[in-house]
């Protein structure tokens, strides 16, 4: 299946889905389930919208890939029995955490793997990285985003909560191509000198987010879409909505008390906000991050190319 699967689905009346590492993992499944996952963190090279390859890390799930070009991402219902097998084929130690999940703090080291348990907790998206090397690791791409699927209603954000149509997980996330050069020649980096130069969603900056089924927003008017924003990055990112208004439902996975639309909406650092989009007009919109450099890519602004631009289509 095409990784549009990953949560850019009805979820209404579908039986079965192929998710990351998850194969025909159905969210209407009656019981808990025990899941077993493989992550593999590796070097690799990716190339930037404009041609330039850069070192980065990467955890690859063998078995499936996260979405648009993300190599990981999993999908859980609450209560599942989650081993996650985290092989590490990188030259230095790495671990895994789960903010508010998973804070086992044991270390994997070079050519060695380790095996993570948790029993799925309550609905909501969060995200995975490694933490035993500070910012270092998730600036050089060590993360991956995991959402839980309600077990009682998978068309809703969490049990009791807001109810959509169709839903989106974006994730948003940055590098700054001096700090991984560095690295990967075995220098020193100030992480105070830290200045993203590319911009991604999902793996993409534009065009390529407009050519992906996973990040293209395509909607129906009068539908409610959930968008999971899942901020991996080290810099805040202010998302920008052009003809439409969202509720913001939760940030990390707190409820929101008091609802106002909004057109712009904050996602901090290390962040998960669920917003519900409700579809009230046709036609083309962009999306895209406040943060002016976000829409380049190392200083060219959406022409040809860009950073974090986001497609919405609404018919």
């Amino acid at each position: 299946m095409k990784r549009r699967d990953f949560l850019k689905v009805s979820v209404a009346g579908a039986a079965a889905f192929a998710f990351s590492g998850l194969t025909f993992f159905s969210p209407r499944r009656t019981e808990a389930a025990e899941l077993n996952i493989t992550l593999v963190a590796e070097a690799a090279l990716k190339t930037m919208i404009d041609g330039k390859e850069i070192h980065v890390w990467q955890f690859n799930d063998p078995a499936d890939s996260g979405p648009g070009e993300l190599t990981s991402g999993l999908i859980v219902q609450e209560g599942d029995s989650v081993y996650i097998t985290v092989e590490n084929n990188l030259y230095l130690p790495i671990n895994l955490v789960i903010p508010g999940v998973l804070n086992d703090s044991s270390v994997i080291f070079a050519g060695d793997s380790n095996t993570y348990h948790f029993t799925a907790p309550a609905a909501g998206s969060y995200m995975y990285f490694d933490d035993y090397n500070g910012e270092t690791g998730r600036a050089m791409g060590l993360s991956g985003p995991l959402v839980v699927i309600p077990a009682d209603d998978p068309n809703s954000l969490y049990s009791g909560g807001p109810t959509f149509d169709q839903q989106y997980t974006l994730v948003l996330n940055e590098l700054d191509d001096r700090l991984n050069e560095a690295i990967y020649n075995g220098q020193p980096y100030d992480m105070a000198e830290y200045e993203p130069n590319y911009f991604f969603v999902n793996g993409l900056s534009y065009p390529g987010t407009a050519n992906d089924d996973d990040t293209l927003m395509s909607m129906s008017l009068g539908e409610n879409v959930a968008i999971r924003f899942i901020n991996t990055g080290l810099i805040i990112s202010p998302q920008h909505f052009h003809g439409f208004h969202v509720n913001v439902a939760s940030r990390n996975r707190k409820p929101e008390h008091t609802v106002v639309e909004k057109d712009t909406v904050a996602v901090d650092v290390g962040e998960c906000v669920d917003v519900i989009l409700p579809v009230t007009q046709s036609g083309v919109y962009p999306l895209h991050t406040h943060f002016v450099p976000g829409v380049t890519a190392n200083g060219t602004y959406l022409n040809p190319y860009g950073g974090a631009l986001i497609i919405m289509s609404a018919s």
